[in-house]
């Protein structure tokens, strides 16, 4: 029996020689021998991590070596997925070394993380605990650059979720260097909303990466370049450009051996594009983005917008059943989800369902007061239900009292809640939500804020329409005060004093900008032209010798239609003759010529010539043979004809073989046409790429 001894020498042989399935053998030798050998232990736990059996690992770790490599601990934490617990780990081993007066973490530690609190979306966090490392490591370090990458991935990161990042943590563009950064810068300029800035750095990610990888195999690059292809598609598609998006996407769910989540991605969003059109496709489309494989590598935001299109996408499909089943599922982990509330209410709506539809918004509005895509959602409803003013009002009135009284005098809200007064015929209440706006502006304005000048052009349009001249142009007034050259405001003012300050409106219709394209223009004929009228006809009193003074119409120029009179002449249609017909020898006519061609005797006869007896349609029927003098098959003579004699058949001739030369080889024809069709195929060229 070997030794102790003999087992570590010999486990040390395959550790060098990475046979780890070995590996894992003598390892359970040694422990056999000695089940607390530390140095056993920790080597089957590396080779398990090695194989990548991490739970395996995580046991031995955890059982038989507590308090001791934290980091193989932590890295086994972060492979199943256990982020939280593998961040806790570490913070509990910095505390400590600050406790005994030992340092910072150790490199590998800080960098893991960094990864977790990335995974966890702690983005703050990890953008500070990455400018730490960046300042621990010069540039001449072949990992400042990876650490960089990360570094600009957080800041990207935290700029999709709308957040905005520290001062100190500026976003800045870093180009030529890797194609990782510049596909990350790439990432910040679009989250910044600056599309086309994104595409020419993304364009120098793929050059750059071409450049890098330029040893590498085709297939390996294309791996490499399509993270960045789908980040092109998207561009394309939020600059409108759909079908160069549409092509790239599917030329990235044809490539083959990519990382799960970029196909993943491209499904979705061609899910996207097609919306209603191909629900079929899309269907098969989504489960490619919905594998359990993708729950614990997708972020939030993007387990989110996937979700929701596979709820859109069975509301397209009429699955109502699954689509609400699905949405209430999710509302357990998404309460906040205004838009899962909606789509509960549109498999309601969708179904005809429109009363039970809102009976639903209004109870989910009594969960979430505050969300205004479910208050106005009631409102749509109500004014689709019958045109409900009245309701829809009372609605929209009682949730604006729910609101912070600098909330409650919105713009938007204030133009929908005067909109309703003005469908509803109470153009009185919408002046008055509109002067109670305007004070309430006019008094905050003398603090920091200042009214709005979209809420006073409103108002004074509103009055204006009201035929409260006066008030309108004292709004107006303002707003020219504010801004003199604005056109619109002038105008509205001019039209305000017409009403009741002549002389003031011709003062500031000097104040109107001149027309620079004007167009000649004939004033008389403008002047004269009545609106619904055609346009060659004018009313005008008749002034002719013989009109009397009546009121009549004259055309417009000399070459206008004159105007008809009396009454409409009904025009006869013209009889239907035959094309031979001679009206001067009209001839006899055809007695059948009311009827079908079919059923006239002409083609009764041709049909009896074509299909009747003796036609050439019965010549050749019959068993093979029959027209041969004997008749019968073969000569032998079993349909004689009466008094013929009978036929002998012919000697079987002796089978001669044919030369060798003759015979045909059919596997070497056969191989030939392969060949040929073969050389016929375009060949693939080597190195050649799609993207």
């Amino acid at each position: 029996m070997a030794t102790i001894q003999q087992l570590f020498g010999e486990l040390e042989r395959h550790v060098k020689r990475e046979e780890h399935d070995k590996v894992l053998t003598i390892s359970d030798k040694i422990l056999k021998l000695a089940p607390k050998d530390k140095d056993a232990l920790h080597c089957k736990a590396i080779t398990l991590i090695r194989l990548e059996r991490y739970s395996d690992a995580l046991s031995i770790l955890n059982r038989q070596l507590e308090g001791k490599f934290v980091f193989e601990k932590a890295y086994c934490l972060y492979r199943t997925n256990q982020l939280s617990d593998g961040a806790l780990l570490i913070e509990n081993k910095r505390k400590e070394l600050q406790a005994s007066g030992a340092g910072q973490l150790p490199w590998d530690l800080r960098h893991l993380e960094a990864q977790m609190l990335y995974r966890m979306e702690r983005y703050q966090e990890c953008i500070e605990l990455y400018a730490e490392m960046l300042k621990d490591t010069p540039k001449t370090d072949d990992s400042y650059n990876d650490i960089l990458t990360n570094f600009n991935a957080c800041k990207a990161a935290v700029l999709y979720t709308g957040e905005t990042p520290d001062d100190r943590w500026q976003i800045e563009d870093v180009t030529n260097t890797t194609y990782e950064l510049s596909f990350n810068s790439a990432c910040a300029r679009i989250s910044k909303g600056d599309y086309n800035q994104a595409l020419k750095l993304l364009e120098e990610a793929k050059e750059l990466c071409r450049k890098t990888l330029s040893e590498y195999d085709e297939v390996e690059i294309e791996q490499e370049l399509a993270i960045i292809v789908v980040q092109t598609a998207y561009v394309y598609q939020l600059l409108g450009r759909i079908e160069q998006a549409r092509e790239l996407y599917h030329s990235v769910l044809k490539a083959k051996a990519l990382e799960v989540t970029v196909p993943a991605v491209a499904a979705n969003n061609l899910v996207t594009i097609q919306k209603e059109d191909d629900l079929f496709d899309s269907s098969k489309k989504i489960k490619t983005a919905t594998t359990k494989a993708l729950g614990v590598k997708f972020f939030s935001s993007q387990k989110r917008a996937i979700a929701m299109n596979e709820l859109l996408l069975s509301l397209y499909q009429n699955k109502f059943v699954a689509c609400r089943d699905s949405a209430r599922q999710l509302l357990k982990s998404q309460p906040e989800n205004d838009a899962l509330y909606l789509i509960l209410a549109a498999t309601m709506h969708k179904q005809k369902k429109t009363a039970k539809a809102l009976e639903d918004l209004k109870e989910y509005a009594e969960a979430r007061p505050e969300s205004v895509a479910i208050q106005f959602a009631i409102v749509q409803l109500e004014l689709m239900q019958g045109q409900d003013y009245t309701a829809a009002i009372e609605s929209l009135t009682r949730f604006l009292k729910r609101l912070p009284k600098e909330e409650q005098h919105r713009p938007g809200y204030v133009a929908l809640l005067v909109w309703l007064y003005d469908q509803a015929g109470q153009g009185e209440k919408g002046v008055d939500v509109l002067s109670e706006a305007s004070a309430v502006w006019t008094n905050s304005s003398k603090g920091s804020k200042a009214m709005p000048s979209t809420l006073l052009r409103q108002t004074a349009a509103f009055k204006l329409r009201s035929h409260r001249y006066k008030e309108a142009a004292k709004d107006y007034e303002e707003l020219v005060r504010s801004d003199p050259s604005d056109p619109a405001s002038i105008a509205g003012l001019i039209m305000a004093y017409s009403e009741f300050e002549p002389a003031l409106a011709e003062k500031y219709g000097a104040s109107l900008p001149e027309m620079r394209s004007a167009l000649a223009l004939d004033v008389e004929a403008l002047e004269k032209v009545v609106p619904g009228l055609k346009r060659e006809y004018v009313s005008t009193e008749n002034t002719s010798a013989g009109g009397g003074g009546l009121s009549g119409r004259r055309p417009l120029g000399a070459g206008s239609r004159p105007r008809r009179t009396g009454a409409r002449k009904s025009k006869k249609r013209k009889p239907l003759l035959p094309k031979s017909f001679n009206a001067s020898n009209p001839g006899t006519p055809d007695p059948e010529r009311w009827l079908p061609k079919r059923d006239r005797a002409a083609a009764r006869l041709a049909r009896t010539r074509k299909t009747g007896a003796g036609s050439r349609r019965d010549m050749g029927k019959g068993p093979q043979g029959v027209n041969m003098e004997g008749g019968g098959i073969g000569g032998t003579g079993s349909a004689r004809i009466a008094g013929r004699e009978h036929i002998a058949p012919a000697p079987i001739a002796e089978a001669t073989p044919t030369k060798a030369e003759e015979v045909v080889d059919v596997a070497s024809v056969a191989k030939a046409k392969s060949a040929s069709s073969n050389a016929n195929k375009k060949k693939k060229g080597k190195g050649k790429s799609k993207w």
